[in-house]
């Protein structure tokens, strides 16, 4: 009888790997460590033995290891000086990876709890940073990015209007465009691609998300005002041959996602290619307004990545090339007459480079990124049009050393950043007397920055960091950043952070939903916006509670506050019929506070929960007085519950997510008004259900169990092209009950 056996071991970047039970004849697999910020590293000169033989090899470069094993169940064990040892068990071919944790880190219960838990905080990081696993990515369909935070209460996800179909997040009760974008540390998703980005990176992609809070690294710029979202992809030289996940659902969206690698040149050069098509092409009007609840949409998307390495030259590569187009068409049913229609297209090129020199002393390195995107937007709003071309130029020379040892480290470097928009705004709704405006503009922002980082016994880290940029259309900019970690005792992690960023504002990319309304744009006004700039100040408490079992109860409460300099206003209550851009003049600061918990009361069952209030001011005025409201459909607070329960081996697996969503404060359509209205708070439900298998998954669930669906989403939908309409006013889902299956299919062991 043969035995399906499932070792889970998520950690940070890592996936799910399996090994089948048969007469044992050949294990392999490499021996990791995990940095300072998070990302794994090979260990070389790891010992790998078998426990009842005690028959052993030890991995070499890379970390890769390969040993042969007698008949019968064993426990291979990993062990290197300075490190806690790990072990498996094992039986039969197949790869096994360890991660082991330095000694004195006291990692060993993360270990084991990110090995089963979809979400989960970094013990390590100097930063508060969730990280959503491969595991976690799987809970749900997982489509694309922005249905990969249903799972995470840091971050808030919803459409940006009732027709494009455009989604937005929210971050320390903040709009998304606060919080840096960036794949693999390079930045992404910025100016035209910022509102519909969301849906253009396939969850089946990706290997893990890094959510963190609050004042970041001055690395890789000076944009993160909120915090940094990174993305981590699926890897050349780590990843299983073939890969294809299809989803379908009952409303007509289709979906297939196939990841590929291979080596081309043996223990030199590997390339990977992900792919991505998905169409959506049925009509659904489940309330009745006469316009479409999701727009009509054909996406292609392809990435072909390539890993290059030369150990003995300390040499490392990767390259990326990019491209997606997406069609999208809404608006009003076909069947009706003279229709107000949605017609939007966006095509995205990018191409990048990362490679790193290790020379001189251990730990010494440089590194040189550069990338270079290309996006188009072509967009039509019933009379409404805008258009743009954006041409960006990124790169960031790094250099990192250590000054006596390892515990006074730095980096310094330069950066470079080009930004050139083409863009331009119509208005042919009779009544607006602005017809065509040109939005055009271009920055050259060179860039020099240092970071010092201090560590003590692995208990202690400070990092101080500053750079220094020069906009050539905003002037000198200064940033200053810090962040304190402290182990207060093994069981109790002290983290705090301040700092400064800056955003050079694309008001109509960034607000698209308001196209999607009849209201004047007050667009001559942009050209006279200043970029923005905030002070964001944190602090966190992590708990790591003992419990009747192997894994510790992880409570985890912070709070971060948001200061603004100055901000771009988008003003839509002076007058229902207009919008307004114009520079704060008064107060705008967010204040956010959250709770986690993450625990696993008995084997196979996890459970996470988690409670976030925000509390976001905004001032407004006419210029005669000022009003400092609560920001508008911004959700006050936010409760989540995940419970997962797997059986042996993980065959199968259920997954329940509960949401409680908050009210939010709705803008007034009467001027500025000192009455709140609100919208009320409501509840999703999401259920799963997976069985897997060694070479493929199947899963089937259902998303907004209770079919809840914002009432009225649409302003006068009968009379879109007259004042009043307005279909930018949402503050809950527009579709209803989903129901979805797929499957994973996977070929082959994995590629290194």
């Amino acid at each position: 009888m043969i035995k399906n056996i499932y070792f889970v071991l998520i950690l940070l970047q890592l996936s799910v790997f399996g090994a089948e039970a048969q007469n044992v004849k050949n294990i392999t697999g490499h021996v990791y460590t995990v940095n300072s910020s998070g990302a794994k590293e090979p260990l070389e000169g790891a010992i790998v033995y078998l426990s009842d033989s005690k028959k052993g090899t030890a991995s070499g470069v890379e970390g890769k290891y390969s040993i042969e094993a007698p008949a019968g169940e064993e426990y291979l064990i990993a062990s290197l000086i300075g490190f806690v040892s790990d072990s498996l068990k094992v039986s039969g071919d197949g790869v096994a990876d360890f991660v082991l944790v330095e000694k004195g880190l006291m990692l060993e219960e993360t270990v084991i709890v990110a090995r089963r838990q979809g979400t989960y905080f970094s013990k390590i990081a100097p930063a508060k940073v969730e990280v959503i696993s491969q595991t976690g990515l799987m809970k749900l369909a997982c489509c694309n990015l922005g249905e990969s935070f249903e799972n995470s209460a840091s971050v808030t996800v919803g459409f940006t209007d009732a027709v494009s179909g455009a989604k937005q997040i929210q971050l320390l009760g903040l709009s998304g465009i606060y919080s840096q974008m960036m794949s693999e540390n390079i930045p992404t998703m910025r100016g035209l691609a910022s509102t519909y980005g969301w849906n253009y990176v396939p969850g089946s992609w990706m290997e893990g998300i890094q959510i963190s809070k609050g004042a970041s690294s001055v690395v890789y710029g000076y944009e993160s005002v909120s915090g940094q979202i990174n993305l981590d992809f699926k890897k050349p030289n780590h990843s299983e041959p073939f890969f294809m996940n299809l989803y379908a659902d009952a409303t007509g969206r289709y979906e297939a996602n196939i990841s590929a690698a291979t080596k081309v040149v043996p223990d030199r050069l590997w390339t990977g290619l992900l792919a991505h098509a998905s169409t959506e092409m049925l009509e659904h009007d489940e309330n009745k307004d006469g316009f479409m609840d999701i727009p009509k949409a054909k996406l292609f998307n392809l990435y072909n990545r390539w890993y290059y390495e030369n150990p003995e030259k300390g040499v490392e590569s990767k390259t990326g090339i990019k491209f997606l187009n997406e069609i999208r068409n809404g608006g009003q049913m076909s069947s009706v007459q003279n229709r107000y229609t949605t017609d939007i297209e966006n095509t995205n090129i990018n191409v990048y480079n990362k490679t790193g020199f290790a020379f001189g002393k251990e730990g010494q390195s440089l590194g040189i990124i550069n990338s270079f995107t290309r996006h188009t937007q072509s967009s039509e709003f019933g009379l409404k049009k805008f258009d743009g071309a954006q041409n960006t130029m990124y790169s960031n020379l790094l250099f990192a050393s250590y000054i006596n040892n390892t515990s006074h480290q730095y980096t310094a470097g330069a950066s470079f950043l080009y930004d050139s928009y083409k863009m331009s705004y119509q208005d042919k709704l009779p009544y607006n007397t602005l017809t065509d405006i040109n939005l055009d503009r271009e920055e050259f922002v060179p860039g020099v920055f240092a970071q010092y980082t201090y560590s003590y016994l692995d208990r202690f880290t400070f990092i101080l960091g500053a750079r220094s940029d020069y906009n050539s259309r905003f002037g000198w900019l200064f940033t200053p950043r810090t962040n304190v970690k402290y182990n207060i005792t093994d069981a109790v992690v002290f983290r705090a952070s301040a700092g400064k960023g800056y955003r050079s504002p694309s008001v109509i990319a960034e607000n698209i939903g308001l196209m999607a309304s009849s209201r004047e744009f007050d667009a001559a006004a942009i050209k006279n916006l200043d970029i923005e700039n905030a002070w964001n100040y944190g602090t966190n408490l992590t708990f790591y509670i003992p419990t009747w079992n192997e894994n510790k109860l992880v409570l985890s409460i912070d709070y971060f506050r948001t200061d603004f300099i100055n901000q771009s206003v988008i003003d839509i209550e002076r007058d229902p019929d207009k919008v307004f851009f114009y520079n704060l003049n008064g107060k705008s600061y967010a204040n956010a506070w959250q709770a986690d918990l993450t625990f696993a009361p008995f084997k196979g069952m996890e459970i996470f929960a988690a409670y976030r209030f925000n509390d976001t001011k905004i001032t407004t005025g006419d210029g005669n007085s000022s009003y400092l409201l609560e920001k508008p459909l911004t959700s006050r607070y936010r409760a989540l519950l995940n419970v997962s329960y797997a059986t042996n081996f993980r065959k199968w697996v259920f997954d329940l997510t509960a949401q409680l969503n908050g009210k939010t404060r709705l803008p007034s359509m009467n001027g500025y008004s000192r009455e709140v209205n609100t919208s009320p708070a409501f509840p999703i439900y999401f259920a799963q259900v997976t069985k897997n298998t060694k070479y493929f998954d199947v899963y089937a669930g259902v998303e907004n169990i209770f079919d809840y669906r914002q009432k009225n989403p649409i302003v006068m939908p009968d009379k879109p092209f007259d004042r009043g309409f307005d279909s930018s006013l949402i503050w809950g889902p527009l579709m209803g009950r989903r129901i979805y299956a797929g499957i994973r299919l996977r070929i082959g062991s994995q590629v290194y």
